[in-house]
């Protein structure tokens, strides 16, 4: 029997094969420069920690592969060594900077990897890696990784990984990691990637050593994101089941010109005990996040909206069931994101739209919206604190005033909300609470309980990468690009062949009893509000309605613009009169007309 004892540092040059191995306490191998030894035992990967080994050991000498600054670390200038099962690059596989002895099963080729088993609970080890202009296929193939990653913005870590200009197809295949920051798969680069019938789950551990809890200003929590997308890469989930307790599904972070995401005929869970996470995030620039014909069920928020150039587009199409405990839609920080929701269902326990410090447009069709709360869409100031900050003062004696001049029947694209419903009965209430007050003046920067530094300080460019700057993919609200977000709204609903039934209103807010600061500690306490009508300030409510909708009100709304189509009725619900008073003058509410002013409608007693 081969045995090898190592006592103290010593550089092993190549690969050794091995029936007992005993690394002694302090013991270290190491490999030549630019290198990394790797052990097997019996195909699995294991870290080198003290102990004493037996089977089918190989430690594996393999050149490291150097990934160059992409997605969220290009603008940082920071690049990463990744140590790889098995590496495909311009359809050649690699044999230097792989591992052979992880590889079990099936077969490894320039063109394809069929029927492989990778099996390591090594942190921050990569699987299979797919660059240059590879076309390639991978089948039939069983990943399982444990222990943390390091970088998943960059793929470091991941089960499979995509980057260059790689045209890549995952089918039948199964994922599963136990992990902290370490993504299943991750797609970079000018890839193109499709993902069919596969099953992809991560087991997210709680972890109080975490490198950074930067997420709580959205309201999430959680160690770890299941897949990744970034620079300019499309990616297309295709009859999948995908399965998380961390604080994302699909993400998108660090997108160049356009980075896509398609999810078709899936299920999609992210749940568990402490679990509060998003969907998918369409969040950058070009960018298009689809859910079609999917069951999703998220604790937290399905999907996660934050365009920020007016150019992209999120949608939840063709009879996608999306369920979840606090909200279907969340918009934070938006600028011109087009959202579309047509026949499909969004069943809540809270709001099923929330939209803060945004100028998003939805149109909304034939689909089922049913809020635990009854408010169908949720409009207020944005209390998201940023990275930047460590909390939010909720409860103040300031007041809104109004603006001398602010016109609240206007529709401005490039400030305001709108939501066009058709072809569709909506019970439920639409509020819009903004105001001028800026929420971002009572954030703290030092007062709240804090974690070491995000992502254990690798937003700081290395010391070798002049002009870079740190970033991430949470800019700082009140300084970055949604500043000029934050202000109030006016609310433009319009319906086509639509019927609602509720209160469609400017608003008040409150936060639950004896919230007064929300920080780490209470964040799921941001947006969780409840609303009440109340007259307007600087919060304009605009109603316009075609001659085939109708308009049932269950309680008093205060509005500032009423447009009327041919036979479009408004009326009181359950049979009880309606008043309106336009400026304080009660007038009849005739189809064909328009009203504007201070409108309140309300039911006779």
């Amino acid at each position: 029997m081969r045995e090898m004892i190592v006592d103290g540092v010593q550089l092993l040059e190549e690969t050794t094969e091995l029936r007992k191995l005993t690394l002694k306490e302090g013991a270290k191998l190491t490999a030549p420069e630019g290198k990394f030894v790797q052990l097997t035992v019996d195909g699995v990967g294991h870290e080198l920690k003290a102990g004493t080994y037996y089977g089918d050991i190989v430690l594996t000498v393999a050149e490291n592969y150097h990934m160059d600054p992409h997605g969220l670390m290009l603008m940082m200038g920071r690049s990463e060594e990744f140590r790889t099962a098995a590496v495909i690059a311009d359809n050649k596989v690699v044999e230097a900077k792989g591992v052979p002895a992880l590889v079990q099963d099936g077969v490894i080729t320039g063109d394809e990897a069929v029927g492989v088993s990778i099996s390591s609970d090594e942190a921050n080890f990569n699987g299979i890696l797919v660059t240059g202009d590879s076309d390639y296929v991978i089948a039939d193939a069983h990943i399982d990784l444990d222990g943390h990653g390091y970088n998943d913005f960059i793929g470091s870590g991941a089960g499979i990984a995509a980057i260059d200009n790689v045209h890549l197809t995952i089918q039948d295949s199964e994922i599963t990691m136990n992990s902290v920051t370490r993504c299943a798969v991750h797609v970079g680069g000018d890839s193109v990637v499709h993902v069919d019938n596969c099953r992809i789950e991560n087991h997210s551990p709680d972890d109080a050593e975490w490198m950074g809890d930067f997420s709580w200003g959205i309201a999430v929590t959680g160690t770890n994101r299941l897949v990744q997308l970034c620079d300019n890469g499309t990616v297309y989930y295709t009859n999948c089941d995908l399965k998380t307790n961390g604080w994302g599904v699909f993400s998108i972070d660090g997108c160049d010109d356009s980075a896509n995401i398609f999810i078709k005929d899936c299920n999609v869970e992210l749940s568990g005990p402490r679990a509060v996470g998003y969907g998918a995030f369409c969040i950058g620039d070009r960018n298009i996040v689809s859910f079609d014909h999917s069951s999703v069920h998220v604790d937290g928020y399905p999907l996660l909206v934050r365009g920020m150039i007016g150019a992209a587009r999120a949608e939840i199409v063709n009879g996608c069931e999306i369920t979840g405990n606090r909200n279907g839609v969340f918009v934070i920080g938006d600028k011109g994101t087009a959202v579309t929701i047509a026949d499909s269902s969004i069943v809540t326990g809270k709001s099923s739209i929330v939209v803060k410090g945004s100028s998003t447009d939805f149109h909304i069709s034939n689909s089922c919206l049913q809020p635990g709360n009854g408010t169908v869409l949720q409009l207020h100031d944005n209390d998201d604190a940023g990275m930047g900050a460590t909390s939010v003062v909720v409860a103040t004696d300031e007041k809104d005033e109004y603006i001398e001049g602010r016109d609240l029947a206007a529709y401005a694209p490039n400030l305001d909300v709108s939501v066009d419903l058709s072809d569709m009965t909506v019970v439920g209430n639409f509020f819009n609470s903004t105001t001028n007050l800026h929420m971002e003046q009572f954030m703290h920067m030092d007062d709240a309980p804090t974690t070491a530094p995000t992502f254990g300080g690798m937003f700081e460019p290395p010391a070798d990468a002049p002009d870079a700057a740190p970033g991430g993919d949470h800019p700082d609200p009140h300084m970055g690009h949604d500043a000029d977000l934050r202000g109030p709204k006016n609310l433009l609903i319009e319906m086509h062949d639509t019927r609602v039934e509720g209160i469609i209103s400017s608003a008040a807010q409150s936060y639950r009893e004896g919230v007064k600061v929300i920080n780490q500690a209470n964040r799921l306490e941001l947006s969780n509000i409840t609303q009440t009508a109340a007259p307007t300030v600087n919060n304009g409510v605009i109603v316009r309605m075609d001659r085939f909708s109708s308009w049932l009100v269950t309680g008093t709304s205060y509005i500032t613009a009423l447009e009327l189509g041919e036979n479009a009725i408004v009326k009181g619900a359950h049979g009880k009169k309606l008043v309106m008073t336009v400026d304080g003058v009660e007038t009849p509410v005739e189809w064909g007309h328009s009203y504007y002013g201070k409108i309140v409608l309300s039911l006779a007693d």
